[in-house]
């Protein structure tokens, strides 16, 4: 039985009661709650659950809300968001803030089990290739005050080191020396540019999240921006919430590309391993094969039907057949005939 503890969060009552009888009858400890309040509460004072299932639109506090104060209690709990009025922005906030999935009413029973399960194994297979949690390491470029504002300010208020460079050049030589796991990049610099920096970068790192930030924004220039490998397009003056979620977001899709690697070299050294087994079992079986030849006494191999699957040189001898005329052939017969 599974056992994980799961708290369904719906103010309608038919709702709480199919999944808890669903899932319920699926091993899970399940607890419901129809006020969303008091739903909220028993997340931010750390009840321990493995899994919280939402509905969005709901009296006192939504669900997307609600997302986001159980990632920020503990970001390893999978929340999965259920709604009967979908949106295109529900949905892009539910990805943003790492919800495993969106699900909308009228609810499968089949189809949510479904999710939890792999969920549930999404989860383990990212615990098992986690890397150690090291902030990430930041570098600033910016001719303008802006740099300052963003490494002395908003980044270390959230406990984020960064480095400045004051142009494009002096950027790059900075990451031939060390490396930096995000670079934020002023578009319009003397000299070496935003994109120019960004495609250099990319040439030394194809890994490396680049951040344009622009006084001057455009869709030419955005459009140039993604179409060179940027993570993001961010217009000054600068948002301290957006740039910060777009750090948080960029880092974490940096470590899934690790952690992708890391599962990549793994299968890797797994068919390796296999292939070298398959050649030690192939030399053992050509080894005991050639001993069986060279054997002087007659030995015949067969199968639980009696059917002929293995003949040494001296059966060939006895019974005037090829090795291909007696294999596949019944041993009866064989004898029948002799």
């Amino acid at each position: 039985m599974p056992g994980e503890r799961i708290l369904v969060i719906d103010d309608e009552e038919i709702i709480c009661s199919l999944l808890k009888d669903t899932l319920t009858d699926e091993g899970y400890q399940v607890e419901t709650v129809t006020d969303s309040k008091e739903g909220s509460e028993k997340i931010l004072r750390g009840e321990p659950f493995d899994i919280l299932i939402t509905d969005i639109r709901m009296p006192k506090k939504d669900g997307i809300q609600i997302l986001k104060e159980a990632k920020n209690r503990m970001s390893d709990m999978i929340v999965i968001i259920i709604t009967g009025y979908p949106s295109i922005e529900t949905i892009r906030e539910a990805s943003e803030y790492n919800a495993f999935d969106y699900i909308t009413k009228p609810l499968d029973p089949d189809e949510v089990c479904d999710c939890i399960k792999r969920s549930l194994e999404a989860r383990k297979l990212s615990r098992e290739l986690k890397i150690p949690e090291k902030p990430p390491k930041i570098l600033v470029v910016d001719d303008k005050q802006s740099a300052l504002f963003l490494s002395e300010g908003v980044l270390e208020d959230e406990g984020y080191h960064a480095e400045i460079a004051q142009n494009g050049q002096e950027a790059l030589e900075r990451f031939k020396q060390k490396h930096f796991d995000i670079v934020i990049s002023d578009l319009h610099m003397p000299g070496m540019d935003g994109i120019e920096l960004l495609n250099n970068i990319k040439k030394l790192d194809i890994k490396t999240l680049v951040i344009i930030m622009t006084a001057r924004p455009s869709i030419e220039s955005a459009i140039q921006a993604f179409r060179h490998g940027a993570y993001d397009y961010i217009a000054k003056p600068i948002d301290p919430d957006t740039i910060i979620n777009t750090i948080q977001r960029g880092f974490e899709k940096h470590r899934l590309e690790i952690n992708t690697d890391k599962l990549l070299k793994r299968l890797q050294d797994l068919r390796q391993q296999l292939l070298d087994e398959n050649a030690l079992l192939i030399q053992e079986k050509d080894f005991a094969n050639n001993i069986i030849d060279a054997t002087p006494d007659i030995i015949i191999a067969t199968d639980e039907h009696a059917t002929i699957r293995m003949v040494n040189n001296a059966t060939i001898e006895l019974l005037g057949h090829t090795k291909e005329e007696l294999l596949g052939k019944s041993i009866d017969s064989i004898f029948d005939e002799k």
